[in-house]
């Protein structure tokens, strides 16, 4: 029997069928209010949007092995609310069952065949920089349909990180606050992917209206975390592209979505490299630096992504980060001594028009989840050619080497 036949009969016959009609059942009570409220400003109207309420306590820090599935009243509200979002037209495409297969190989790199992204996605801005600053006059994602929002993602939190409108102030959450003494700021809201490349594909855009550009924060890096270990399921990923790094819009967003299959990168070998900070091992075809959670400190996981993500930023060298559930440095894939890992790539700069590959090493595809442009390209690839391509936007060893030293420093 697959391993995936129990996930099929309660999520994936979802994922995967002609009519994404959601059928969990037995939501339970939900953390979000019941009255949506109007608060957000897209395309200068107010917008009726639900919230999604959080404190530390909803994380799932421990997740179970492939072989068992379960999920979260996260998990359950974001799927709901895109099957909406898919039933009433707001997406490019419908997005129907991807074709897949795991290219043979040690990598067991998982590759599916979506050429309707390749050819009806919103065409991407042209990036040459890193430091491009946010601009109000190209697309942003203040100029979304309001259907395209799943809703805020509101943390409550008990700590100096929490300023967000709806968290806990002196006891009591702002909306129950006096009018005059709330501190509304700018909301994190979950979006659908109009042009999605799987299913339940989302975008979060921390602090929307503060209109932030494509550069990473501690804060944000918290928020991406966060989310993450709000899922059960072991394949919802979430994962960020830097400019130049096949980021399409220049505002602050990171990418997130289910994908049914497991990924050499839950388990795959590291090396200590400094501070907790590992490396991934040698023969990985792209170098790059892992991180995992210890304990149920995420914010220290954040500060130290951040960290390497900065020095990165400020050097101008592009980047790529990847979120996944697996297990803990040094052990294997049956361990069930499992974490959530991060994954951060350095990599050669992508500038002007996209390179026509059949597919582009972004967030996903250096993780090992390869979404193909074309279907002469799914029939024929092999592992020996996802890797050449993928080595093409690497870092070169010796250049990854001399870049650990000056990250070395940075880490202290």
């Amino acid at each position: 029997m697959h391993r995936l036949t129990h996930y099929r009969s309660s999520f994936c016959c979802v994922a995967f069928n002609h009519n994404y009609r959601h059928n969990w059942v037995g939501l339970g009570s939900r953390n979000m209010a019941d009255i949506p409220t109007k608060d957000p400003v897209l395309n200068g109207h107010h917008t009726e949007v639900h919230r999604y309420t959080y404190t530390p306590e909803d994380l799932v820090l421990q997740s179970s092995p492939w072989e068992k599935f379960s999920r979260s009243k996260f998990d359950e509200e974001l799927c709901s609310r895109w099957d909406e979002a898919m039933e009433a037209g707001m997406f490019r495409y419908r997005l129907d069952s991807l074709q897949t297969k795991i290219l043979p190989g040690r990598l067991r790199f998982v590759a599916q065949l979506n050429v309707k992204r390749a050819q009806e996605r919103r065409a991407p801005q042209n990036i040459i920089g890193m430091n491009h600053p946010f601009d109000p006059k190209k697309f942003n994602f203040t100029k979304i349909k309001p259907g395209e929002i799943v809703f805020e993602v509101c943390p409550q939190r008990d700590s100096p990180h929490q300023k967000n409108g709806t968290g806990v102030q002196n006891g009591t959450t702002s909306e129950e606050a006096p009018a005059s003494k709330r501190v509304k700021k700018s909301a994190h809201m979950v979006i659908i992917n109009v042009s999605p490349l799987a299913y339940g594909h989302i975008l979060l855009v921390p602090s929307l209206q503060d209109c932030l550009p494509q550069v990473l924060t501690e804060e944000a890096l918290l928020m991406a975390i966060e989310m993450t270990l709000l899922s059960k399921h072991q394949g919802f990923r979430m994962g960020f592209n830097s400019l130049c790094a096949y980021a399409s819009v220049n505002h602050l967003h990171f990418h997130g979505y289910y994908l049914e299959y497991e990924l050499g990168t839950e388990s795959c070998l590291t090396a200590p490299f400094h501070s907790g900070v590992h490396v991934l091992n040698s023969d990985y075809p792209a170098p790059g630096f892992a991180f995992q959670l210890q304990g149920e400190d995420a914010m220290g996981l954040a500060r130290q992504v951040y960290k390497v993500a900065n020095y990165l930023q400020k050097h101008e060298i592009a980047h790529n980060v990847f979120m996944t559930r697996g297990t803990q440095f040094g052990e294997d894939s049956n361990s069930l001594h499992r974490t959530l890992r991060v994954y951060l790539w350095p990599r050669k700069p992508v500038t002007g028009p996209k390179d026509d590959f059949v597919f582009n090493p972004a967030l996903c595809e250096l993780a090992g989840h390869l979404p193909i442009k074309v279907e002469d390209g799914f029939m024929t690839l092999t592992e020996e050619e996802a890797v050449k391509t993928i080595k093409t936007q690497s870092l070169q060893r010796e250049e990854f080497e001399a870049l650990k030293t000056e990250i070395a420093a940075v880490l202290g």
